[in-house]
């Protein structure tokens, strides 16, 4: 299978590129490769600009992506796309520039950047019949996947980084990351949500419709611990990501692959959509 990948301005895109494309690489990724690329970044993003063309000579120089303009040739080229750009404000715009072509196409992080964009999106996948998938690769972590379907555990603490982007504001671009893996193992139906800051981090206490409940500190500093505590009746997990052997993003990139030639996302887009309405929850009460 042959994958297009728009956007190279982000570490993610010589991850996926190299997990897919090197047959040395550890956890390699069989089943597809990255072919074609549009090279494309955001002049007003220092992230995505100054970034750029380390990851275009990457990707195209020692992968042997080939870089396309035009998106008709791009699209008869591949059999799959994934929207890598860094920015996401302008993924609804790509998607709309591919959604008539009916291919599967892969999102990355932020998928959108409101509720109302979402729904947009939805409604362009259904009109066209474009299966489209979107998640942050930490629920697909071998430590979060171990637990996500024990009904047994109660309550958690998750702790990572939620550095902000103004462009990309509140947990949009990082804090997505924590969320989905509270959302992996406790669900969408959040009752009550309380915010208290901190200098160096801010706690979000959830509580579900189930009476479970999960308190989130989102650091303001970037590091690589993603990790949470959680508590069952009988037992304690302790999951610390930055410490398994296989990284979450050979797990991402399997279940994008196995999405790519089944048109079946395992994560329901509708509950990508809840995880927006959650962040933009978040936001607001962030900023009261």
């Amino acid at each position: 299978m042959n994958i297009g990948l728009i956007g190279l301005d982000t570490s993610h895109c010589e991850i996926f590129t190299r997990l897919l494309n090197d047959s040395g690489a550890p956890h390699h990724v069989t089943g597809a490769k990255i072919t074609h690329a549009i090279p494309t970044y955001s002049e007003d993003l220092p992230i995505s600009r100054e970034r750029f063309r380390n990851y275009y000579e990457i990707v195209t120089k020692k992968y042997g992506v080939i870089p396309v303009e035009d998106i008709e040739e791009f699209m008869a080229a591949v059999d799959a796309v994934i929207i890598g750009t860094v920015d996401g404000r302008n993924h609804l715009d790509w998607f709309k520039k591919i959604v008539s072509y009916s291919k599967p196409i892969f999102i990355d992080k932020p998928v959108v950047m409101s509720s109302a964009e979402m729904q947009e999106l939805i409604n362009l996948s259904k009109v066209n019949n474009t299966p489209v998938m979107s998640s942050s690769s930490l629920r697909f972590s071998e430590s979060v996947a171990a637990v996500s379907n024990n009904t047994d555990i109660q309550s958690g603490y998750f702790f990572g980084p939620t550095p902000h982007q103004e462009q990309m504001p509140g947990y949009f671009w990082y804090g997505i990351h924590l969320l989905e893996m509270v959302v992996t193992i406790f669900g969408t139906e959040v009752e009550k949500m309380k915010i208290e800051t901190y200098k160096d981090c801010e706690q979000i206490h959830l509580t579900f419709a189930n009476g479970k409940h999960a308190i989130l500190r989102g650091e303001n500093e970037w590091h690589n611990r993603f990790g949470a505590i959680l508590h069952s009746k009988e037992s304690i997990h302790s999951l610390r990501l930055w410490e398994e052997e296989k990284p979450y993003y050979a797990g991402l990139i399997e279940q994008v692959v196995h999405f790519f030639e089944t048109g079946v996302s395992p994560v329901a887009i509708e509950e990508t959509e809840r995880i927006v309405g959650l962040i933009e929850k978040i936001n607001l009460l962030s900023n009261e």
